[in-house]
């Protein structure tokens, strides 16, 4: 017997041989829920790592309601059937506390605040001494295996959220890796240009104004992107080390500028110019040392499939809630595609989807991640993007598409439009209702007329 078909059929006599005694517990403590809940929230509010998931107005509200909604449901199971229901429920639990990231040790915390607060009220119960002690030996060996049981599904979770992780490392940091680095190499050069024009030729520099490498588009690949490399070198720290050394020193020559000591300026420039040539060459040693998977590309169009959106919005949500930037979600999808099909056939289709892939691919920053989310749906996700921001390059996107002629073959001419549904990061640790959100924003695109761009919030 397997250890799954042991631990079911052990959990199920548990409820069957004690089911009046479990549904007495459930009674008694069903007035308590409110205060039990109430401690267990603010307790671990005390500790700062789940404070800062905690104080979401939205998380707390949702979660009150879970908590007390486990507590009832533990007491509940009298068949098979239900039994069955509590513990997917659990799977569920443990899969979306791997979701947001949780750290386990704070969830086996939370479990211990929740069943000493349990233990305590039934110990007050007017119960006899050997009725306390078999409600203490059953209720302490469910709470024992329904943890197990959200812990083997928690790590399961892991190791999958590991293994895209490494497989994303491997395929380094873009579709088209020396594509990807010559336009990064230009953006370096582009702002470097555009700074020193900056120092030069303004007459009156405000230090407040200076522009800074680490904001610009190159410095928000770095942030984004570069951690997700596989290199025999650190190149994400070594980037960031690079970017703190430009910036530095573009802004002690901007002082030294508006001193007027001549000396000191050329020479942070020198250092700045220095710091620039390395970066540079970091960027250069990519293309010869990232090796291209197809495992987890869309094999006509080169884009990410879903493979690895949980990876990326777990790890956008991360950097969200640790630095404080905000991040949002684009849902495309091309108007009647299926007619295409239907009219000029599956190799124009095709032809189509690998250009509108390409419009999007333009449309969007390097630090960006745009995914193929199924047929004619696409999913782009924009970091350090406020609504705003979003629905200006979403609004620009649907526009690119309603101008872009795309080639079919035979030397054939069709328009196409496309329907855009964003969503934006609130602080709810749960990446997947921000997904469903612009799902509905699509839908809602789509019901209006299509060929626009809905945001549902």
């Amino acid at each position: 017997m397997s250890i799954k078909e042991t631990i079911d059929k052990k959990i199920e006599k548990l409820y069957s041989d004690n089911v009046e005694l479990l549904t007495k517990i459930g009674e008694l403590l069903e007035p308590e829920l409110t205060n039990i809940v109430d401690l267990f929230y603010s307790e671990l509010m005390e500790i700062p790592q789940m404070a800062s998931i905690l104080k979401n107005a939205i998380v707390e509200k949702n979660l009150k309601e879970s908590q007390k909604k486990w507590i009832h449901d533990f007491f509940k199971p009298h068949n098979r059937k239900d039994v069955n229901m509590l513990t997917e429920r659990q799977k569920k639990i443990g899969k979306l506390h791997a979701n947001i990231n949780i750290n386990l040790n704070y969830f086996t915390y939370g479990i211990s605040i929740m069943k000493s607060e349990i233990f305590s009220r039934i110990y007050k119960a007017e119960l006899s001494r050997d009725e306390l002690f078999q409600v203490f030996s059953v209720v302490d060996q469910l709470f024992d295996i329904l943890v197990s049981i959200i812990s083997e599904a928690y790590f399961s979770n892991e190791m999958v959220h590991e293994t895209n992780e490494l497989s994303l490392k491997m395929k380094g940091m873009s579709q088209n890796t020396a594509i990807e680095c010559e336009r990064l190499r230009s953006l370096l050069l582009d702002w470097v240009r555009n700074s020193l024009t900056f120092l030069y030729q303004t007459s009156q520099i405000d230090i407040n104004t200076i522009p800074k490498l680490k904001e610009s588009s190159f410095g928000l690949w770095v942030i984004y992107k570069a951690d997700l490399l596989s290199h025999t070198m650190d190149i994400s720290s070594e980037l960031k080390n690079h970017i703190r050394q430009i910036d530095e020193s573009f802004l002690t020559a901007a002082k030294y500028r508006i001193e007027n000591n001549q000396t000191e300026f050329f020479e942070k420039i020198q250092n700045l110019n220095e710091a620039v040539s390395k970066a540079s060459w970091y960027i250069s040693t990519i293309v010869d040392q990232v090796i291209e998977m197809d495992s987890g590309m869309d094999s006509l169009t080169r884009l990410f499939n879903r493979r690895y959106i949980d990876t990326i919005l777990r790890r956008q949500t991360e950097i969200s809630m640790k630095q404080g930037l905000p991040y949002s979600i684009l849902m495309l999808d091309i108007d009647h595609f299926k007619l295409v099909n239907d009219t000029y056939g599956h190799d124009s289709g095709d032809a189509v989807l690998k250009q509108f892939s390409e419009l999007l691919l333009l449309s969007v920053r390097t630090s960006d991640f745009i995914f193929r989310y199924g047929g004619e749906e696409f999913l782009i996700v924009l970091g350090s993007a406020e609504k705003k921001e979003a629905l200006v390059v979403a609004e620009k996107i649907r526009r690119k598409c309603e101008e872009h002629t795309f080639k079919l073959p035979g030397n054939k001419n069709l328009y196409k439009t496309c329907s855009i549904g964003v969503a934006s990061y609130s602080g709810h640790p749960d990446y997947n209702r921000l997904i469903k959100e612009a799902d509905l924003a699509l839908y809602a695109a789509k019901e209006k007329g299509r060929n626009r761009v809905i945001s549902e919030s």
